[in-house]
Order: C-alpha cells, then sequence, then structure tokens
C-alpha cells in the first residue's frame, strides 16, 4: 500500500501552508508574536500583517461575526448586574430610612375623660371628634359611624375611652379603643 495517494487526497482537503512556512522561523522575546502563536496556527513564522490578512479571510470573519454578539452579550450582561447593584443600594437605602422613621415614630395613649361631638361639620369640613387626654384635646377625624357611636355609648356608660396618638403629631388620633368595665 502506497502513502502517496492518500497524502495527495489529504492536500485537496486541506489547503497548504507554504507561503507561511517558506519564512525562517525567527526567535521572539517571550510573549509576542512567535512560536507559540503561529506553532498554534501551522506557522513557523509570520508578521502581524500575516495575521491579519488570514483574519479578512472568510472562514476567520466568520469567527469574529460570530464572537461579536457573545462581546455585545457579555456588555448587556455587565450592564445589568451593574443596574441589580445600583437597585440593591436604592432599596437598601429606603429601607434604612424607613427603620428611621418607624425607630423615631413612637405612640401614646392615655384615656379620655371627656370628648366633643361636632354633628354637624361646617360644609366641606370632616367630621371630627374631640377627646379630652391629660387636659388637651386630641382630634379623630373622619371616623365611621360605628365608631362614633360607640364613643358615645362608652361615655353615657361609664366606660373607658382610651386614645393613641404619634407623638410627633400629638393632636391627631390614630385610634380610639373601648374597654368595658
Amino acid at each position: 500500500m502506497s502513502t502517496t495517494p492518500q497524502m495527495g487526497q489529504l492536500a485537496q482537503q486541506y489547503p497548504s501552508t507554504a507561503p507561511y512556512q517558506q519564512q525562517p522561523y525567527q526567535q521572539q522575546p517571550f510573549g509576542g508574536m512567535g512560536g507559540g502563536i503561529s506553532g498554534g496556527i501551522g506557522m513557523t513564522g509570520g508578521s502581524l500583517e500575516q495575521l491579519q490578512q488570514l483574519g479578512q479571510q472568510q472562514p476567520y470573519q466568520q469567527l469574529v461575526q460570530q464572537m461579536a454578539p457573545q462581546q455585545q452579550d457579555q456588555q448587556a450582561q455587565q450592564a445589568e448586574q451593574q443596574m441589580q447593584q445600583q437597585l440593591q443600594q436604592i432599596a437598601l437605602a429606603a429601607v434604612q430610612q424607613l427603620a428611621q422613621q418607624v425607630q423615631t415614630q413612637a405612640l401614646a395613649a392615655g384615656v379620655a375623660t371627656g370628648f366633643i361631638d361636632c354633628v354637624h361639620p361646617l360644609q366641606g369640613q370632616p367630621h371630627q371628634i374631640f377627646l379630652r387626654v391629660n387636659q388637651q384635646f386630641r382630634v379623630l377625624n373622619n371616623p365611621n359611624p360605628q365608631v362614633h357611636q360607640q364613643i358615645q355609648q362608652a361615655f353615657a356608660c361609664g366606660h373607658q375611652v382610651i386614645a393613641v396618638w404619634d407623638t410627633q403629631s400629638p393632636s391627631v388620633l390614630r385610634s380610639v379603643r373601648i374597654q368595658r368595665l
């Protein structure tokens, strides 16, 4: 069996790299474009111009075109990661600010000793009940009809009406609780 016909078939399938092999091997300093890179693509020596010419050939152009979307995808992923980090920082800052507000918000309560009921408020004004707690009047704006009636009955029957307010705005009631003894 002869190897000549087989070599001829291989030569037709794979083009020769003869133009690159004709140049003598030149030793370049470590990290240059000599031995390692050129040896990897079948050349014994080469220059930057020859590599650029190779890059312009169709199979290599396809590789370059395939690499471009991957680079864009990587840039998009990096931008998305940066955006997520910024959102996390904003969310953390908002939570910290809210936590500070909640910590500074202290509730106080007291037993009401009397009340003033505005049965018919002026036009455009809210319905209001004023409760006297610790010798100060505190207002409950827009009580629903059930709360309004329960406060009247509690004072009529001698039950305790406990008013709750925020210490930052002590004149406005947050809630009312009625204790029947």
